[in-house]
């Protein structure tokens, strides 16, 4: 009976860790559709969408026509820049790069900065000296760099390119075109220097050797407008001709976007309006809705040690043309260091989704409920309440087993007893036959 009682107690208490344990994720899927959206009307000269989701332009305006890019032009700059450069290596800003007048970060001959600093000036302010002072560091001299640009240009593909300097100012000669310069900004993209520093809305520069401190500020307004998706930018411009190439990211979809010689006030206009196009144009999978719960997350020394983790946002993935659906996967990322106490919509993960094994996507996995530190047995996983019906079923088990145990005394003293009284009653009856025979006098 022993044996069955702790099967009983081994069983009540696997029950009770089971029943808290993690789900496996699942997601449902929303067919793609195909719709067709009419083509905007921009005021730019021309302009390309390159999605990098399905590798398509789908949109273009005079995409291979030759124009000025102006500053857009940097990007080139720092992409080389970043490539050949060590971020903290000091450059003594010389008198020609000092002298470069137009958009500057405010360069003085002599000073000592570092191209992490220069790069800031290059892509915030888009400082026309922070650009030659970055070709004289890279290859010498200023022809050389333009050299090494062309290079680079026709190695990414640029066919209607040709710069003759680093910062975009107008020269004979100095050209390219929407397509080219979104290859050059969608080639720059893949430096994370780049990338972030593109997407800096401010930065400040300490005090050098021969100059204060100093605040250096993005150009691009579209960076500081929420919920645009704007993530990296640059901007060019000379009198009432406006460039810009930039990066949108939003739900999992990429664009790069240039947009060449649009007027001063058309150039953002111009950029919502293909942004707004491209979220029409292309449709993607709904993998996963807003909402749903994905699996649990532990929540270390809580009153509850389990909650569940929803979605925050529908997760949309976005197949290349002519990729099949089932390129599709997905993965739960729960962290492992959520502590009690956690408030309802604090993110403990990611939902991460992947098109071909690469992740495409993230969507905050986030909880719906507020829970308190709870007692200790929480430290090692074990809620309140599961410590509760433990102590209970132990309180239980123990009464259980502690009534067995007195039952069994209890029979076994009344049989104890009832073998003494059969033992005294066999010898009081042969003590009285003995008798008996004494007094008979019967002798055997």
């Amino acid at each position: 009976m022993k044996k069955n009682l702790f099967r009983y107690m081994a069983i009540f208490l696997s029950a009770i860790v089971i029943s808290s344990g993690f789900t496996q994720a699942t997601f449902a899927k929303v067919k793609q559709k195909a719709t067709q959206v009419k083509a905007p009307e921009i005021k730019a000269k021309s302009a390309v969408v390159y999605c990098e989701n399905t590798g398509e332009v789908i949109f273009e305006k005079n995409a291979h026509e030759r124009c000025n890019p102006y500053s857009t032009t940097k990007i080139m700059t720092a992409l080389l820049a970043s490539q050949k450069l060590q971020l903290d290596r000091e450059v003594t800003v010389s008198k020609a790069a000092s002298d470069i007048g137009e958009s500057t970060m405010d360069l003085n001959e002599g000073e000592i900065v570092t191209v992490e600093q220069l790069l800031y000036g290059l892509l915030l302010p888009s400082g026309n000296d922070a650009a030659y002072a970055l070709g004289e560091t890279v290859s010498g001299d200023i022809e050389s760099f333009a050299a090494l640009m062309n290079e680079t240009a026709v190695n990414i593909g640029c066919k209607n390119t040709h710069f003759v300097n680093p910062n975009g100012l107008k020269a004979d000669g100095h050209y390219s075109s929407a397509y080219d310069m979104m290859q050059i900004f969608k080639v720059a993209m893949s430096s994370d220097v780049v990338r972030k520093i593109a997407g800096t809305e401010t930065y400040t520069v300490p005090a050098t050797n021969n100059h204060a401190e100093r605040n250096l500020e993005n150009t691009c307004k579209l960076l500081k407008e929420k919920g645009i998706g704007v993530v990296a930018a640059k901007t060019g411009s000379w009198a009432d001709e406006n460039s810009i190439v930039f990066r949108y990211e939003k739900n999992g979809l990429r664009f790069c976007i240039a947009i060449m010689q649009s007027g001063l006030k058309t150039r953002e206009d111009d950029a919502r309006l293909l942004i707004a196009y491209g979220e029409e144009a292309v449709k993607g999978v709904k993998v996963v809705k807003s909402g749903k719960a994905v699996g649990k997350v532990a929540i270390k020394g809580g009153v509850k040690t389990r909650l569940d983790a929803y979605t925050s946002a529908d997760g949309i993935a976005y197949v290349p043309k002519g990729g099949s659906e089932k390129l599709i996967s997905t993965r739960v990322d729960m962290s492992d260091k959520v502590k009690a106490p956690v408030k309802a919509g604090d993110v403990v993960g990611k939902y991460v989704i992947l098109v071909a094994d690469e992740p495409v996507n993230e969507v905050p996995l986030v909880i719906k409920e507020s829970v308190n530190r709870g007692w200790l047995p929480s430290q090692i996983g074990i809620s309140n309440l599961a410590t509760v019906l433990i102590c209970s079923g132990l309180i239980i088990l123990s009464g259980l087993w502690i009534y067995i145990s007195a039952k069994r005394a209890k029979i076994k003293r009344r049989k104890e007893r009832a073998r003494k009284m059969k033992i005294m009653e066999l010898a009081r009856r042969q003590v009285e036959e003995e008798e008996n025979r004494r007094r008979r006098g019967w002798n055997f």
